[in-house]
């Protein structure tokens, strides 16, 4: 199962989720089996770092689309 942890996030970055030990507690209690959540995260990632296009390809694959009205709020 892909997460952020997958593509090494800065401790900057990890802020943004609560911080690495916040992340790896998801995991463990099965949070990113939502795929919602996981692709969500995995968008915010992407955007922060200013990609976009992978960004979208994440958010786009979110099945409730209503996650997206937080968007906003995120940034």
């Amino acid at each position: 199962m892909e997460t952020i942890l997958d593509y090494n996030p800065t401790d900057k970055e990890l802020k943004r989720f609560g911080g690495r030990k916040n992340v790896e507690l998801t995991i463990d209690k099965g949070l990113y089996e939502i795929d919602d959540n996981r692709l969500y995260d995995l968008g915010l990632l992407f955007a922060g770092r200013g990609d976009k296009k992978k960004a979208k390809e994440y958010f786009s694959q979110i099945e409730h689309k209503e996650m997206l009205a937080t968007l906003v709020e995120d940034f």
